[in-house]
């Protein structure tokens, strides 16, 4: 298959799927395997403190990625075949996503100059915002849309590798810990710089950043979705943010490592898939949505199965994983991932009806409400249970809220009268021949 055959069709699910995986491990992995080497070097509570930033850098990304990774990449396959249309499509959402991280970078100075001891951690507060700098410049929005993921696996392993390797190498001491989050956001800048440039090589795609009154119809377009990544977000991190207004940093460093390693199932597991799933889905469900519903409900009990094994998998091993590569100094983490390894379930299906299903129907402001109740709802439960039951109210706060958040998208399907659950499409013999079709590549894409 020639260039311009594949930027019109794409690799299929499959190969999207395992290329995801791979980038998301790498995303994730990457500071997960050097945790427990930084851990014992800093202690609880200098990690609590990293984990306290990198939490509240977190909204800063979210607030520079726009939520593009939704909104744009199902727009992405209506106009690959108009390589102009796409070409300016492309250079105005990079464009925006510049001009997101200059306000993003202006609001986080001011607000570390009101964090009481803000001044205190300034090297790693600004080393960990770095990160959001590297995902302005990241097109993985736009290359997953012409499904080519698989193409920028390279581009990501060499640069992860060569900063982990400088974590064993430099980190030596408590007053190092800031080394951690910058090495990280440095490979995260050169991995989009990278992706950019074969862009640029590969596909001619313009590297050129334009401010215009177009971008800012798309920010006002786009408001809904972004804000519905960003509250939905907020649900399961709000917990170490004002945990760290009520108990130690190195309550917080326990919790966040609990809370971390609940969250290798949804990154490693339950992501790769959905993102893989989501433009193909988009197309389907909004060309036959009794269809599309069909594909996702086959999708669903293939889903929920993995997630399943690899949560269950972890809870089992998780004390000795801790104590092993931690120390003892963390084992309390354990019991905080044991509590909370069924919530990825929980959030599998949240995901499945919120973004895979309304936001594709075009349901933003639905989607948009459900998730300011549910956001709303976990900040008064964190503040309530934390201050009065401390780091037990933490995870009981994030349980209640993805029950609420799954309650709420429920209630609005049913008042829309859409049939999200389609169970006679989770057959055995369904669901089967539904794999097989993924594990083709390409099969899935052509069959639906």
């Amino acid at each position: 298959m020639d260039d311009k055959k594949k930027g019109e069709s794409g690799y299929g699910i499959g190969s999207n799927v395992v290329a995801n995986g791979i980038l998301q491990f790498l995303n994730y992995a990457f500071p997960i395997i050097t945790l427990p080497f930084v851990g014992r070097i800093i202690g609880t509570e200098e990690f609590g403190v990293i984990n306290f930033y990198s939490v509240l850098v977190g909204y800063f990304t979210l607030f520079v990625i726009y939520g593009f990774d939704a909104s744009a990449t199902r727009r992405v396959p209506d106009l690959v075949k108009s390589p102009s249309a796409l070409k300016v499509f492309f250079v105005e959402i990079q464009s925006s996503k510049i001009l997101l991280l200059l306000i993003a970078a202006l609001v986080y100075s001011i607000l570390l100059l009101l964090i009481p001891d803000g001044n205190e951690h300034y090297k790693v507060a600004w080393s960990t915002f770095a990160v959001a700098a590297g995902w302005s410049f990241m097109p993985n929005w736009f290359v997953q849309g012409i499904r080519r993921m698989k193409e920028l696996v390279w581009l990501n392993i060499i640069p992860k590798t060569f900063f982990l390797v400088l974590i064993f190498l430099f980190i030596r001491s408590v007053n190092d810990s800031y080394l951690y989050p910058l090495f990280i956001s440095l490979s995260t800048v050169l991995s989009a710089f990278l992706s950019l440039i074969y862009l640029r090589l590969r596909l001619k795609m313009p590297l050129k950043i334009r401010f215009n009154q177009s971008i800012f119809n798309r920010l006002w377009s786009e408001r809904l979705v972004f804000l519905s990544s960003l509250i939905n977000n907020l649900n399961q991190t709000v917990s170490i943010i004002i945990l760290a207004s009520f108990v130690s940093y190195s309550q917080v460093g326990v919790f966040s490592l609990g809370w971390r390693m609940m969250n290798v199932i949804q990154v490693l597991v339950s992501v790769p898939i959905l993102q893989a799933l989501f433009p193909v889905l988009g197309v389907q469900l909004r060309s036959d949505i009794q269809e599309g519903t069909k594909l996702l409900n086959r999708s669903i009990p293939l889903l929920l199965i993995i997630v399943t094994i690899a949560s269950g998998s972890l809870w089992l091993v998780s004390p000795w994983l801790i104590n092993f590569f931690f120390g003892a100094e963390f084992i309390d983490a354990a019991g905080v991932y044991q509590l909370i390894a069924f919530v990825p379930l929980i959030s599998l299906l949240n995901h499945l009806i919120g973004s895979s299903f309304l936001l594709n129907l075009g349901y933003d402001n639905d989607v948009l409400r459900v998730t300011i109740v549910a956001s709303i709802t976990a900040i008064i439960l964190n503040l309530f249970l934390i201050s009065s039951y401390g780091l037990r109210g933490a995870i009981i706060a994030l349980i209640l809220t993805e029950i609420i958040l799954l309650t709420l998208y429920s209630a609005i399907c049913k008042r829309r009268d859409l049939k999200f659950w389609s169970t006679n499409q989770w057959k055995l013999s369904l669901v089967i021949d539904h794999l097989k079709a993924i594990i083709k590549g390409g099969a899935l894409s052509k069959k639906y």
